[in-house]
């Protein structure tokens, strides 16, 4: 179940050819952290997106203009109304690992704040 009706939000900064960047190796986490605010990655495609832009190794970079009919930019919760094909997925193991394994798989530093 990884296709949906929205384009997935990662947490990777858009960087053009980031994946040339690797020189052919693979990396089995690769992750451009954060820089600025924008543009960020959404993955997938959604409803609205090109043909192209609808699998699972699309990136597309996000926009500060996907916010420019929030009626209450700047304070508003809904920080996307623009975006109407882009959400998020929550995933969680069937099993949940142990204390050894969570510490193994998951990064416990938190990615750099932008103050913009």
């Amino acid at each position: 179940d990884m296709h949906g009706n929205v384009a997935e939000w990662v947490l990777d900064q858009h960087v053009e050819d980031f994946y040339k960047e690797g020189d052919g190796k693979v990396s089995h986490a690769p992750l451009a952290v954060p820089k600025t605010l924008y543009p960020r990655v959404v993955r997938g495609g959604g409803w609205d997106h090109d043909p192209e832009d609808c699998r699972s190794a699309a990136r597309i970079a996000s926009s500060e203009e996907w916010k420019e009919q929030d009626p209450q930019l700047p304070q508003s919760i809904w920080y996307h109304t623009d975006a109407l094909n882009v959400g998020f997925r929550i995933v969680r193991p069937l099993v949940e690992p142990s204390e050894e394994e969570k510490a193994a798989k998951w990064d416990k530093s938190e990615p750099p704040q932008i103050d913009e």
